[in-house]
């Protein structure tokens, strides 16, 4: 399921084309996530489902695979596509995902390109995603992944993004709106990050 397109974090700075880079890079993030898991807690809280429904999970940008598996642990029912945009990205994040074999796919896009939800199979229960999307860095583009996200979303579920406030929360709370959602709000705030989203009404 995989396809060729670039990887969504070309529009940074980093190298996740190189294996050395990306396992560096990841080894060096577990110890600098010091709130990483108060709003993985809060995110997985504001997933409106049972912890034991077996729902389906989109996780955008999922790297290595910190949230997903969190919300696995969380949802031990759960299964979760893992979008991101790096081979190498998703070759680390398969093998620390290991005891989860079977109950995630990654699938390689850019969600940064135009058409890469149609890389994407079905409806999910909760679309999630952390700290990827502000390495977009455009606004416009960053509005226009929110409308992409939606249809994505199946009839009472959820979008959630814990990330960086680039651009400000006042401008993707507005774009979530216009996308489509509904009760947008800062779920939790941390040093310069939150956890944000909303829903879509049944």
């Amino acid at each position: 399921m995989a396809s060729k397109s670039k990887p969504s974090h070309d529009h940074d700075h980093h190298q996740w084309d190189s294996r050395e880079y990306v396992s560096k890079w990841a080894a060096g993030q577990d110890p600098k996530e010091k709130d990483r898991e108060a709003a993985f807690r809060v995110l997985a809280d504001t997933i409106p489902f049972d912890s034991d429904a077996p729902i389906r999970i989109l996780d955008l940008g999922a790297g290595y695979g910190a949230l997903t598996a969190f919300l696995l642990n969380r949802f031990p029912y759960a299964t979760a596509v893992c979008q991101d945009g790096s081979r190498e990205m998703a070759k680390l994040g398969s093998e620390r995902m290991e005891k989860f074999a079977g109950r995630f796919e990654y699938v390689l896009c850019d969600f940064a390109q135009k058409g890469w939800r149609h890389h994407l199979q079905g409806s999910f229960a909760a679309v999630v995603s952390s700290i990827a999307i502000h390495n977009v860095r455009e606004p416009k583009l960053i509005e226009a992944i929110y409308h992409d996200i939606y249809p994505l979303v199946k009839s009472g579920g959820c979008f959630l993004n814990f990330d960086r406030p680039r651009p400000p929360w006042e401008d993707q709370m507005a774009w979530l709106r216009d996308a489509g959602f509904t009760r947008v709000k800062i779920f939790w705030r941390g040093e310069n990050r939150a956890v944000f989203g909303g829903f879509r009404d049944k």
